[in-house]
């Protein structure tokens, strides 16, 4: 027989297991983001003029994916806003696709690239990369700094002095590898000199014709021949010609030289030759002829060169500090 105290009892006990069942069913938060999201490079420094990209925000465990907002961007020194000169779009060339040693012609060159208006700086929205434009070289040099606001599937973030950004000078070109080796008519036996041996320069010269002009000295500052067969590309092996593919190789009794597409974004337009995949990106080899050098050896001329500011004549002087010419 069922007491009402039993009754009161199995009552206290049902309404006692559904508060712990629907304690048990209340919603958990969903994903998770974090108070410490950041750049790795910071600051981080933009040449003018040279397209340039950051690593993404630092997500911290936070929930993928995030999604980035860019707030304001200021001058540091001063804190006034600098939306004016890093945020106001203008007309840069792009690749509209990517291009490759197969555009070997200027027509097949124009097709991947296009004229578009951008501005010099923007945050990517989806993971906050830092992304400039050629039309940095229009920016100021200076430092700034931005604030963001960074989302996703658990709530929104905003970054105060998330990163500062420098803006630098101009940098038309630059020099990578070097290699530099003496060798038999064959290639098979070879020697080593020091690189410091083989230094090499270049020279802008920004209202001349749009041409790369590579010129060979010995140690006392004659020029080698390419016309009369003193310099070479080694076989089997890229030289700029490969590279640059856009206009007829002219040799002459000082220099090998290349014209070039004028205003594209920089050069070389492609990372990889395809009859050379194995080479870094702008390797070049060219021999001086053992023929004309005073040991009888080949001089082996190994070199990497990019260029940003891609108007005007370079001049890429290579010396050879342990060697004479014999014409």
């Amino acid at each position: 027989m069922v007491t009402i105290k039993n009754f009161l009892i199995a009552l206290l006990i049902c309404c006692g297991a559904t508060i712990v069942l629907l304690a048990g069913c209340s919603k958990t938060p969903v994903g998770f983001i974090s108070n410490n999201m950041y750049y790795s490079l910071n600051p981080f420094t933009v040449n003018q003029g040279i397209t340039t990209v950051s690593n993404g925000l630092v997500a911290d465990g936070s929930t993928t994916p995030i999604s980035v907002k860019l707030l304001s961007v200021r001058d540091l020194a001063t804190g006034k806003d600098a939306s004016g000169v890093l945020l106001k779009k203008d007309t840069v060339t792009v690749y509209k696709s990517a291009i490759s040693s197969d555009d070997s012609t200027l027509a097949l060159l124009n097709l991947k690239l296009k004229d578009s208006l951008l501005a010099p700086f923007s945050v990517n929205p989806v993971g906050g990369r830092l992304q400039f434009t050629q039309g940095t070289s229009k920016v100021p040099i200076s430092s700034y700094i931005i604030d963001v606001q960074a989302s996703n599937i658990r709530g929104t973030k905003t970054l105060k002095n998330a990163c500062v950004i420098n803006i630098v000078p101009e940098t038309a070109d630059s020099l990578g590898y070097t290699a530099y080796s003496h060798s038999d008519n064959k290639f098979i036996n070879f020697v080593f000199p020091p690189v410091s041996y083989m230094p090499i320069t270049i020279t802008h010269i920004a209202n001349g014709p749009n041409k790369f002009i590579f010129v060979w000295k010995d140690k006392n500052g004659k020029t080698f021949n390419p016309a009369n067969g003193e310099v070479y590309g080694r076989p089997a092996r890229p030289i700029w010609k490969d590279w640059d593919p856009y206009y007829p190789e002219m040799k002459t009794d000082t220099s090998i030289e290349y014209g070039y597409p004028g205003g594209v974004p920089q050069f070389p337009v492609f990372q990889v030759v395809n009859a050379y995949s194995w080479a870094g990106y702008a390797l070049s080899y060219y021999t001086v002829s053992g023929a004309h050098t005073n040991d009888g050896l080949n001089a082996n001329t190994t070199f990497t060169t990019y260029f940003y500011e891609t108007t005007g004549t370079y001049i890429i002087t290579i010396s050879m500090l342990d060697v004479t010419r014999v014409p």
